[in-house]
């Protein structure tokens, strides 16, 4: 116990600013965005900032200056969330109910009441948002600067915190045609309906509930002072950003812990290589993939023995094949680190992809939901990674798609490479975190990076006034051109025709 307080103490000492006081706010039914926040805001603690958690979940932990209260009461979204087959607007339209539901229940835990009556002093807040602007309230009411994790790239849903660009060149659709873009821009549309006509205005009555002089949401959203990204141009594609808001892809990643004995000695052994699949915390193989689905794949895994495999289920499979080992757990990151890992097969979520990207190994994606199909679509364009679309699965397509990642050397390579990219950074993405988050701390906030954009209403930020001005003034020229030729036109028909006689009257 000496020893931590020791290292603690060496740790205040080499901070870029005095220890400060942090409140976290990682409310998520997602375990894999509870794990990327936590780590970020454990290390705040080991550099000596004193951090106070409320989460959904519990790290059971010893840091020194990290204490963490649980979160009860979310409601997790249905199985149409998780369809592979729904639609983007469907999820949309599923998600949003849910979200309103757990407003009121955000507020109601104990923990969050406790905060409401002591007001204590925090030098700044960091909040994971996912349309749950509602919680901003809470920062606000500490009068301590607001700080957004995203556990996902750039997109509308976090975009709209610092006015960064939600324009289809962004995310690499220009160049997919005119239904790409106009999918994009529809989507875009719809999220920003459903953020301003049902979800801010619930919000905001249950807010002002529990905070009566909080302002409202669309108020709430202009004073957040920095946007952390969990991705980077290795993983997502280049992009434009705005100065607060930051790419810190791939800082969970860095530490690698040594692998129980059991799997050490397994993978060790695999002298032909290995294969890890797994589908993540919230795709669940007994509910998202038929029988017949689950059989194929292991009849594909099968046929590449004796390359070895790690399995990850939740449920026992008697009939896996004897190259196959399953497991309920397994350490998805240390794993992909071992050097005999030749491919990952995974449904695609943001962190996996990143912690495969990290430690350079190819992928067989599986999309379902949400912006899986995305991240394993970007890699796939870079040719680190193929696409099998899960109502595609057979045992020939699953076997062909595997095989072509393990006897095409292509992968490896790209994958090493984006490797590179994303390890080859003057600081590591962890420092780089760490940095930002004290320098708002030092200026109190982050006014000085604000850009004039978040001033704008939506149709002056994107030019739509000016370009329907120019619209306007193009129909007028068009129309007044149209008038004078119709007149010249008519005088020279006249002139041509010769001028008509009058008729006398009788």
């Amino acid at each position: 116990m000496i020893l931590k307080w020791l290292i603690a103490l060496m740790a205040i000492t080499y901070t870029q600013v005095e220890a400060a006081r942090i409140l976290g706010l990682i409310w998520t039914f997602s375990r894999s965005h509870h794990i990327a926040g936590s780590t970020l805001l454990k290390e705040l603690a080991k550099t000596g900032h004193e951090v106070h958690l409320l989460s959904t979940y519990n790290d059971n932990v010893d840091i020194p200056n990290f204490t963490q209260e649980l979160l009860t009461g979310i409601i997790v979204p249905g199985d149409g969330m998780s369809n592979p087959n729904s639609s983007v607007f469907t999820m949309l339209f599923d998600f949003v109910p849910i979200m309103n539901k757990n407003v009121e229940k955000f507020w109601e835990n104990e923990a969050v009441q406790k905060l409401i009556r002591t007001k204590p002093k925090y030098d700044a807040v960091i909040v994971l948002t996912f349309f749950n602007d509602f919680v901003l309230a809470l920062p606000h009411y500490l009068k301590a600067p607001t700080i957004i994790y995203s556990s996902m790239s750039s997109n509308p849903i976090n975009n709209k915190y610092v006015a960064n660009p939600s324009l289809p060149y962004a995310t690499g659709l220009a160049k997919n045609g005119f239904f790409a873009r106009l999918n994009f821009v529809t989507l875009n549309v719809v999220i920003y309906v459903i953020e301003a006509y049902f979800l801010a205005p619930l919000q905001n009555r249950i807010n002002e509930k529990y905070l009566p002089d909080v302002p409202p949401i669309e108020v709430l959203n202009k004073n957040v002072s920095l946007v952390l990204i969990n991705s980077h141009y290795a993983i997502e594609g280049p992009r434009p950003y705005v100065p607060n808001m930051v790419q810190i892809g791939g800082f969970h990643t860095r530490e690698v812990k040594k692998l129980p004995e059991n799997l050490q000695t397994y993978l060790d052994s695999a002298k032909d290589g290995a294969i890890l699949f797994s589908m993540g915390t919230n795709v669940k193989l007994s509910k998202n993939l038929q029988r017949n689905q689950l059989d194929a794949i292991m009849s594909g895994l099968g046929k590449v023995a004796p390359i070895k495999v790690l399995f990850k289920s939740e449920i026992d499979i008697p009939s896996a094949p004897e190259n196959v080992l399953v497991s309920n757990w397994l350490p998805q990151n240390d794993i992909l680190a071992h050097p005999n890992l030749k491919v990952f097969i995974s449904h695609g979520g943001l962190a996996g992809t990143t912690e495969a990207v990290y430690h350079g190994v190819p992928m067989l994606g599986i999309p379902f939901f949400a912006d899986q199909k995305f991240n394993i679509g970007s890699m796939s364009e870079v040719g680190l990674a193929v696409t099998l679309d899960v109502d595609r699965i057979t045992e020939q397509t699953f076997y062909a798609a595997l095989e072509e990642l393990l006897t095409n050397p292509t992968y490896s390579t790209n994958a090493k490479k984006r490797s590179s990219l994303l390890k080859n950074q003057p600081v590591s993405s962890l420092q780089k975190a760490i940095w930002w988050i004290e320098h708002i701390i030092e200026y109190k906030g982050g006014e000085h990076l604000r850009n004039v954009g978040m001033e704008l209403e939506w149709y002056h930020l994107y030019m739509v006034d000016v370009m329907a001005f120019f619209l306007a003034l193009i129909l007028v020229v068009l129309a007044i051109s149209f008038i004078v030729i119709r007149w010249v036109l008519r005088i020279l028909y006249n002139i041509c025709r010769g001028k008509p006689k009058k008729e006398k009257k009788h």
